[in-house]
């Protein structure tokens, strides 16, 4: 029989011919059951002698009998077919209803605070008995994307591997929160702070990645200004209760500064100067591009940050340049 290595010259066709004569032991049948001509089975089993060195069958009367070799061959080719078929067999569908799977999610406490409440109400609507895990984004959050502990990351438009596939979710922009009774807030012109006014205050920065500064101070160096930086924080949520607690100005992306001025604690103010907008999106890997249960999830985290009707599949995927 062939090798490993030459395993790519054997025609499978040849296998079913081989399976259905060692079943019926008949040209006839194994013609009408494969949808052949008498003389194709014959030229068939002519190559399987040739292939195997032996005879496979053999005229018996008025009936063909296997060799000792053919024998041995119906079981181990049946099963291999019966592989084969798996292998090539339609790819379940995924049923929300009764999947228990866990989806992991990488992200940062502001994905998690803008995205994550909308998308569990959603998925434990459709899928009751799924469950999702956050995972903090960290530097092997790509690197883990497509195996089991992270599916799905939620990033910033910032440059992400080359081989990753990524899909817009929103575009956010920037917005401040004081604490309610700040003094900045009497001297605000309507909801917006004044320059100099923003500049004399200290600032929170979050800072995902441990950076000293951030998009504000590149902004402020435009205007040749600069603001001192009191708290240097990963993490938005807690920068919001230092912000509720102090004279700190808070900065951060536009819907989680929302998100925490339902606090009456917290006041949400517009930025005295022009801060560039940055897109927000979802990255997962060429391995799960098609899987169905990875579909799902990208179609669900789509549905969690949109008001309008269900968004179209993942034909507008792309892939990330680095």
């Amino acid at each position: 029989m062939a090798s490993d290595d030459n395993l790519y010259r054997v025609d499978l066709n040849l296998l079913v011919v081989l399976k259905t004569l060692l079943e019926t032991r008949s040209v006839t049948r194994t013609a009408e059951q494969n949808g052949m001509s008498q003389p194709a089975v014959s030229r068939a089993l002519a190559k399987l002698r040739e292939l195997f060195d032996d005879a496979l069958l053999v005229k018996a009367g008025t009936v063909m009998r296997p060799t000792i070799r053919g024998g041995q061959l119906l079981e181990p080719v049946q099963k291999a077919l019966a592989g084969v078929a798996d292998v090539l067999a339609t790819r379940p569908a995924f049923d929300p209803c009764s999947t228990a799977r866990v989806f992991r999610v990488a992200t940062t406490d502001y994905g998690a605070t803008v995205i994550l409440p909308r998308l569990a109400g959603l998925m434990f609507a459709l899928a009751p008995r799924a469950s999702v895990e956050i995972a903090p984004v960290d530097g092997q959050t790509f690197k883990n994307l497509g195996e089991t502990n992270t599916d799905l990351a939620l990033y910033s438009d910032n440059p992400v591997p080359a081989h990753l596939h990524s899909r817009d979710l929103f575009r956010e922009s920037f917005a401040c929160l004081v604490r309610a009774g700040h003094p900045v807030l009497d001297r605000s012109a309507g909801s917006r702070m004044t320059l100099d006014d923003y500049v004399a205050a200290s600032h929170i920065l979050v800072t995902v990645v441990g950076g000293r500064a951030g998009p504000v101070d590149t902004a402020l160096r435009l205007l040749g200004r600069a603001r001192h930086i009191a708290v240097r924080i990963p993490y938005f949520a807690t920068a919001a209760q230092v912000a509720m607690s102090s004279d700190l100005v808070l900065t951060i992306p536009r819907r989680a500064a929302e998100t925490f001025s339902n606090d009456q604690r917290l006041c949400l103010v517009e930025p005295p100067l022009e801060l560039p907008s940055f897109g927000y999106r979802m990255v997962w890997h060429e391995k799960v591009h098609a899987e169905p249960d990875h579909v799902w999830l990208r179609r669900l985290m789509l549905r969690a940050v949109r008001t309008d009707a269900d968004p179209p599949d993942d034909a507008g995927a792309s892939r990330a340049s680095a």
